[in-house]
C-alpha cells in the first residue's frame, strides 16, 4: 500500500472518533435541553418512550440474569482498568504499541460512557422531567391536618378490613401466591387503573432478583429499575407482604413514571383497586407508613406528640396486622440465613453509604421524593373523602 493512501486512511480513522464524540454529545445536550420543556417531556414519554420500552424490555427479559446490574459492574471494572493502564503508561510511555493500545482503550471507554449517558438522557431524564402523573392531579391548595386525619382513618380502616379478608393457612398466617402469580396479579392491577393513567396500559416484564441482594438489603433498598436495559430488579430478601408494593412501584418506573412519589402513589392506587385481598393489604399498609409519619410530624409542629398518640390510640391498627408483618419479615430473614454472604463484614459500611445516599437523593429529588406521596394522596382524595 502506498504511504500516501495509508496516511489518508489513518487520517480518516482518526477523524471518525472526534466526529462521533461531537455527534453523540450533541444528541445528549439536545436531549437535556429539550427535557426541560415539560410539554416535550410528556409528549416524548407518551409517544416515543413507549415505543422503545416494550421491544427492549421483551429482549432483556429473555436474559435470565439482570443485565443492567452486570453492565454496572462491568462499567466499574472498565474504569478501574483504565486507571491501571494510565499508571502503567508512566513506566511504558516509550512503548509505541502500548501507548496505541491505551489510547484505543480510552477512546472505547469514552464512546461507551457517551452511549450510556445518551440512553439515560432519553430513557430516564426526559420522562423524569415530565409533569407529575401527566397532569392527572392538579391542586395548588394546602391541605389541613384535619384532612390528613381523615386520610389516616381511611387507611387504618382498610388495613384492618383487608387483614380479615386475606386468606390464611391452618396456623393463621397469610397465604401468599407464588412470585409469578403475584406478578400477574400486579400487572392486571396496574392495567386496571390505566384508563385514568394511560401509560400504565400494556405489558409488564417479570422482575429479576438482584445479584447483590444482600448488599441492597444492608442499604435498605427494595429494588431498582435500570433505564438503559428497561429491567426491573428486586432485593430477594424483602418480605413477601411488601413484594406486591415493591413490584408495582418498579413497574410504575418502567412505564415512564420515574419520580419516586409518582411510583409510590400509583403502586398504592393499583393495589388498592385490585380484586386480590393480599394485594390490597400490601398497598394499604405500605402507603400508610408515609401518612402516619406525615401526621406525626404535623402534630409535633402544632399540638405536640401527645395529640398524635391519643389520636392513634383512638384509631388503632389491628394487632394481627403487626403479627402478619413480623411473620413476613421472619420468613424473609430465614431466606437470608439460607444463603452465604461473603461481603457481610462490610455490612456496616454499606449501611453508612446508604445513609449518605438516601439523604443525598432526598435533596436532589426534593418534592419528588418518596414522602411526596402524601400530597398526591391528599390531592387524589380531595372531593372523595373531604
Amino acid at each position: 500500500m502506498k504511504p500516501v493512501v495509508k496516511a489518508k486512511q489513518q487520517h480518516n480513522r482518526n477523524r471518525k472518533f472526534p466526529v462521533t464524540v461531537v455527534f453523540m454529545s450533541g444528541l445528549i445536550i439536545a436531549g437535556i435541553l429539550l427535557s426541560s420543556i415539560r410539554a416535550w417531556a410528556d409528549f416524548y414519554t407518551d409517544h416515543i418512550y413507549t415505543l422503545l420500552r416494550d421491544p427492549v424490555s421483551r429482549l432483556t427479559e429473555m436474559i435470565p440474569f439482570p443485565l443492567g446490574e452486570v453492565m454496572m459492574y462491568l462499567g466499574a471494572i472498565l474504569i478501574v482498568l483504565a486507571l491501571l493502564l494510565l499508571i502503567l503508561l508512566i513506566f511504558l510511555r516509550k512503548k509505541k504499541t502500548y501507548k496505541a493500545f491505551v489510547l484505543g482503550y480510552l477512546k472505547s471507554l469514552v464512546l461507551i460512557s457517551l452511549t450510556m449517558l445518551l440512553i439515560y438522557t432519553y430513557q430516564w431524564l426526559t420522562p423524569y422531567r415530565g409533569s407529575v402523573l401527566g397532569n392527572a392531579l392538579q391542586s395548588d391548595r394546602e391541605y389541613t391536618i384535619d384532612e390528613l386525619r381523615i386520610l389516616y382513618i381511611y387507611l387504618v380502616d382498610h388495613i384492618n378490613e383487608e387483614c380479615v379478608n386475606v386468606p390464611r393457612d391452618e396456623d393463621g398466617n397469610v397465604s401468599y401466591d407464588t412470585k409469578e402469580t403475584s406478578e400477574q396479579k400486579v400487572g392486571i392491577a396496574m392495567n386496571g387503573i390505566s384508563e385514568e393513567f394511560p401509560r400504565l396500559s400494556g405489558y409488564y416484564p417479570t422482575i429479576k432478583a438482584a445479584l447483590c441482594s444482600d448488599v441492597l438489603d444492608w442499604m435498605y433498598i427494595g429494588g431498582y429499575t435500570y433505564p438503559y436495559t428497561l429491567e426491573t430488579t428486586y432485593n430477594k430478601y424483602i418480605n413477601v407482604l411488601y413484594f406486591p408494593s415493591l413490584y408495582s412501584h418498579e413497574c410504575s418506573h418502567h412505564m415512564g413514571y420515574y419520580k419516586e412519589h409518582e411510583a409510590n402513589f400509583l403502586s398504592y392506587l393499583a393495589l388498592a383497586n385490585s380484586d386480590d385481598p393480599v394485594l390490597r393489604y400490601s398497598g394499604y399498609y405500605y402507603v400508610f407508613r408515609f401518612i402516619d409519619d406525615a401526621y406525626y410530624k404535623s402534630c409535633l409542629a402544632s399540638d405536640g406528640a401527645d395529640a398524635y398518640y391519643e389520636f392513634a390510640k383512638e384509631h388503632p391498627i389491628d394487632p394481627q396486622v403487626y403479627t402478619d408483618v413480623i411473620h413476613a419479615q421472619d420468613m424473609a430473614y430465614e431466606l437470608y440465613l439460607q444463603d452465604e454472604h461473603i461481603l457481610e463484614d462490610y455490612a456496616d459500611e454499606a449501611e453508612e453509604i446508604s445513609d449518605v445516599g438516601w439523604n443525598t437523593q432526598a435533596q436532589i429529588l426534593q418534592e419528588y421524593n418518596y414522602d411526596g406521596v402524601v400530597l398526591l394522596m391528599l390531592q387524589y382524595y380531595d372531593g372523595k373523602l373531604y
